[in-house]
């Protein structure tokens, strides 16, 4: 048995097996470089003396469980151990130098290692077919999931122009919106408002073909909204104005007035507009745009250093 049986409390081989045992299960705790030879040569010897042990008849069971448990506990950390003996070519020289007749998976533990490997090809390929069939989908199914929308992706774009105080880009990108929707109103009021700054006359016949799909008072307003973004408050008050007399329920005129009136710092205008839109509003249920006004009437007040708003007679 060598220096196993001359040490203290190894007095046969069943004990000399359980120190080998012992040895791998402490070693299995931190593989290194410095104990991975060890560790083999010891899980090889430890299984050299179960085998002769259990041929001889010896009742071995509680060894055999400990000793696949070690076993296993190398399966499941292959990559560690071959790792520490310098890579699978290494290890496998290894492991055939200190017992070449043994074949197991828990000894070939270069394979196992390959095997996850595969494995993780095998998954990574999985997944990546997966990506690429939603992929796929998704791009067969994008106009369904997400329709193009030229109107809103016109108007995004004439924001962006007209940041960079660009109208003739504007102009184009309300040009590529009606390609696609060459009826909506909304493009078409814009292409009006913005040939009418250049005086093109043109701009006359997008007004009307808008004012057709609309009516008086939805042109109106809408041309209203077109025109406070352009900075054209004074077209702003007269359109509004011209809706106030001939509506009934102005609230919304009164509300596109008063803006056009703040933006011309004419405070005290715009708190009496505001005004007349929150009473008409509160009137008729627009529980929206009657706190919309409010609050916005509270804001110039103070800004305007007025007492209290007046009271308008819509």
């Amino acid at each position: 048995m060598g220096k196993l049986q001359q040490e203290v409390g190894i007095l046969n081989e069943a004990d000399a097996l359980r120190a080998l045992i012992a040895e791998c299960e402490k070693t299995l705790v931190s593989v290194n470089p410095g104990n991975v030879r060890a560790l083999l040569t010891n899980v090889a010897e430890a299984h050299r003396l179960l085998d002769e042990l259990c041929a001889s008849g010896a009742d071995m069971r509680a060894e055999q469980v400990r000793i696949q448990s070690v076993e296993e506990r190398m399966i499941g950390q292959a990559g560690a151990i071959v790792a520490a003996a310098g890579g699978s070519r290494a290890f496998a020289e290894l492991r055939r130098a200190i017992a070449p007749d043994l074949q197991a998976p828990w000894w070939a533990l270069e394979q196992v290692v390959a095997a996850h490997r595969r494995r993780r090809l095998k998954q990574l390929a999985a997944g990546l077919a997966v990506l690429a069939v939603i992929g796929l989908v998704g791009l067969l199914l994008r106009d369904v999931l997400f329709p193009p929308n030229p109107v809103g992706d016109a108007l995004f774009a004439v924001q962006a122009a007209l940041r960079d105080g660009d109208r003739m880009r504007a102009l184009q990108a309300i040009e590529r919106g009606l390609e696609a929707a060459p009826a909506n109103p909304t493009l078409l009021v814009w292409k009006g408002a913005l040939l009418e700054q250049q005086n093109d006359p043109a701009g006359l016949a997008a007004f009307e073909s808008a004012r057709a799909a609309l009516g008086e008072k939805d042109f109106l307003i809408e041309r209203a909204q077109a025109y406070l973004i352009l900075g054209e408050n004074d077209r702003v008050i007269a359109d509004m104005t011209r809706l106030i007399e001939s509506e009934p329920q102005p609230a919304e005129a009164y509300y596109m007035r008063a803006t056009a009136y703040e933006n011309k710092n004419q405070l005290w205008q715009a708190i009496q507009d505001l005004e007349a839109a929150a009473q008409i509003a509160q009137r008729t249920g627009n529980d929206t745009l009657f706190a919309t006004a409010r609050v916005r009437m509270g804001i110039l007040i103070q800004s305007a250093g007025a007492v209290a708003a007046p009271t308008a007679t819509p």
